[in-house]
């Protein structure tokens, strides 16, 4: 039953990443399929392996969900010195997902994954505090792991550093400096920037306005599942901006973000 849901890959031969202790893990030999094999291989202290399975048992469907098994295998992988499964464990307890959510208890494993050089961890562990729900609010070292992690290629966390310097949290209000964040995420793929540096151009915000490569930044985003991107596609043709003024397209936009989830685009799909 373990190894039938585990991951593809669960034998990749790529090398683990670095673990938090000095102590090198032993090969990978967990198969998928191969129950035993990586039952055995976590037992004796294979903490990738440990990792996959916590994994597998999360990511499982229906009954073979297991948040709680998950957890334990996850936690004995975070402890044990491989730091990607501090950063899913962190995640699943900061969002309660399939078991009490528990911010308190999610510092400390994020903490110990971005200490082992798990970029993840760090953005992570900045949305947390960013928040301040749960945990004391530093905004100060929230901008520290967020740079640490857009500095890393993580590009999630450029547009979560570049929020910001739009709002000034932490920092001196520098709208330029959030379209440049948001201009990096963006050409790292994460959608969300794009969005976010759409706004700043349709605002014209730190950056001249420019409805026409808003609305390009809006669709890529809406394109790949962004939904406030196709929230912000209705906005232009709503109001004109850049577009003829166009109440049917406008609702084309807003339905499909609505039909996606965004509750606040369902009063323009009506």
């Amino acid at each position: 039953m373990v190894c039938s849901i585990l991951l593809a890959g669960c034998g990749a031969a790529s090398p683990p990443p670095a673990p938090v202790t000095n102590t090198e893990p032993p090969p990978d030999p967990c198969h998928t399929g191969d129950g035993p094999g990586c039952v055995a291989a976590c037992d004796a202290g294979n903490m990738k392996s440990c990792a996959l399975m916590g994994a597998a048992f999360a990511g499982a469907e229906g009954d073979q969900r297991d948040v709680a098994e998950a957890v334990g295998y996850l936690e004995k992988a975070c402890t044990g010195g491989y730091p990607p499964s501090c950063t899913y464990l962190g995640t699943l307890l900061m969002n309660g997902d399939g078991i009490p959510r528990d911010v308190a208890r999610a510092q400390p494993v994020l903490e110990r994954g971005c200490a082992g050089k798990d970029l993840q961890s760090c953005g992570a562990l900045g949305v947390l505090l960013d928040d301040g729900d749960g945990v004391p609010q530093d905004y100060p070292r929230a901008h520290a792991l967020y740079t640490q992690a857009c500095d890393g290629n993580v590009y999630e966390y450029c547009n979560s550093l570049g929020r910001l310097y739009k709002y000034g949290r932490g920092v001196p209000k520098d709208l330029a400096r959030a379209a440049a964040l948001y201009q990096r995420g963006c050409d790292g793929n994460d959608l969300l920037s794009c969005n976010s540096l759409g706004v700043l151009l349709e605002d014209g915000l730190g950056v001249p306005t420019d409805f026409a490569r808003a609305k390009v930044l809006y669709t890529t985003a809406c394109e790949g599942g962004e939904l406030r991107g196709c929230h912000n596609l209705g906005v232009l043709y709503q109001e004109g901006h850049g577009v003829p003024a166009d109440p049917a397209q406008a609702e084309v936009w807003f339905k499909r973000a609505c039909d996606g989830g965004l509750a606040e685009s369902c009063a323009g799909a009506r």
